[in-house]
């Protein structure tokens, strides 16, 4: 018995290091406009490209699409790429995008690397005003937090220990959430005396 392995199979079972997919094959089924829609021209769009142009454009009738900045970037989130949208299209229509489209892709390409997640960060309220301008000015404990409105200083995850310790250094103590420690003494009750 034999089978055939394929490029993406030899690198799913780690056999290549790197699998480089097969050019979209050109096939001019729809029409780009240049007011953001995307039109089938005949009957031989395949439910393969019906569900891609579902993925990051807006349905406006059974053979006509509208491309939106919130939908390509739902589909970015999603994990679609840029560069993989603009392929599709320019092999489907069988030419070159419109300005319009080509600006659009651009913009929503751009945006999606003006944010960056930095992690989670630990949120402490502070009894007052003076007590926040104190500990995010204090030369132990500034280079671990920075202020967030009057009475709150934020820590990022990688400095919290230090933090802390710098605290203590301080002469303060970071206390246990009040919410928090009265959920966890309700859960765990202290047995009853005999």
């Amino acid at each position: 018995m034999y089978f055939r392995l394929t490029s993406l199979g030899a690198y799913c079972l780690d056999v290549k290091m790197d699998y480089q997919p097969a050019p979209i094959e050109v096939k001019p089924v729809l029409r780009v406009l240049p007011n953001l829609e995307i039109a089938a021209t005949g009957p031989d769009l395949e439910q393969s490209d019906r569900l891609a142009l579902n993925a990051y454009a807006t349905p406006v009738s059974d053979f006509v699409w509208r491309l939106e900045a919130s939908q390509l970037l739902a589909a970015i989130d999603a994990g679609r790429q840029v560069a993989e949208i603009r392929a599709f299209l320019a092999a489907r229509s069988g030419t070159a995008l419109p300005d319009t489209v080509a600006r659009l892709l651009d913009d929503v390409a751009g945006r999606t690397t003006l944010l960056q997640d930095r992690g989670l960060v630990r949120l402490i309220e502070c009894a007052d005003a003076a007590l926040a301008a104190l500990i995010s000015n204090d030369t132990r404990t500034r280079k671990h937090c920075m202020r967030a409105g009057e009475r709150h200083l934020v820590v990022t995850g990688s400095s919290d220990a230090a933090f802390r310790r710098a605290l203590r250094d301080a002469g303060y103590l970071l206390a246990a959430d009040s919410k928090r420690s009265a959920k966890s003494r309700d859960s765990n009750p202290l047995p009853a005396a005999e």
